[in-house]
């Protein structure tokens, strides 16, 4: 009888322990790379156009890299998003190197991502590309996926799948520009940066 209680109390720690190391299920996708910067508020420029209303007032930005998705989400002042208008432009250098991509801002961007409200919430993926106009640097982007963006109030957010961006590690520079789209699209008027100039990008490590 005591030889059995043993077995028994052996195998109920051995199938709690394998319980144990069992991977878990579920739950949030690990963050392997991040990236995050605040912004003052009441730092935007005065856009001097009587339909921009609201000019957007960038507070937060964040990039979050997963094995499968990288997630873009930014954050406005109270009162400063409208979505009538609000477009943001996250330029990423995905090589890490500002002398590649298109030049300016302090990176070499890559990649662009645009994150649009109206008329139709999604995200535009973009990468840089040499044409006619460009000799041997490339100098302006070509879309080729879109995303779904989620707005509230006060943000907007984006998860595009990590595959869109080749050749990419998980680390970049970004830099995030909000402007007010006017025109369809034809007219931009920047409004506010993260980071503000001269600081050149935010990191994600």
């Amino acid at each position: 009888m005591f030889r059995c209680r043993v077995i028994v109390l052996v195998s109920f720690q051995l199938a709690c322990v394998g319980a144990c190391a069992l991977p878990r299920l579920g739950g949030a996708p690990i963050v392997r790379f991040r990236g995050e910067l605040t912004d003052p508020v009441g730092d935007t420029a005065g856009v001097g156009d009587p339909r921009v209303r609201r000019p957007a007032d960038l507070v937060y930005a964040s990039v979050r890299v997963t094995d499968d998705e990288v997630r873009f989400n930014v954050r406005f002042a109270p009162g400063s998003f409208d979505p009538m208008t609000t477009s943001v432009m996250l330029l990423l250098d995905t090589d890490i190197d500002s002398t590649t991509g298109v030049r300016g801002l302090g990176v070499g961007a890559d990649y662009a991502v645009g994150l649009e409200a109206q008329p139709v919430r999604h995200a535009t993926v973009a990468r840089a590309v040499i044409d006619a106009n460009c000799r041997s640097t490339p100098c302006r982007y070509e879309p080729f996926e879109q995303a779904n963006v989620v707005t509230s109030a006060h943000a907007m957010e984006a998860v595009v799948p990590r595959r869109a961006f080749t050749h990419f590690d998980g680390q970049a520079n970004v830099r995030v520009v909000a402007f007010a789209s006017l025109d369809g699209g034809r007219r931009t008027i920047t409004s506010d940066h993260i980071p503000n100039l001269p600081m050149q990008f935010m990191e994600v490590r």
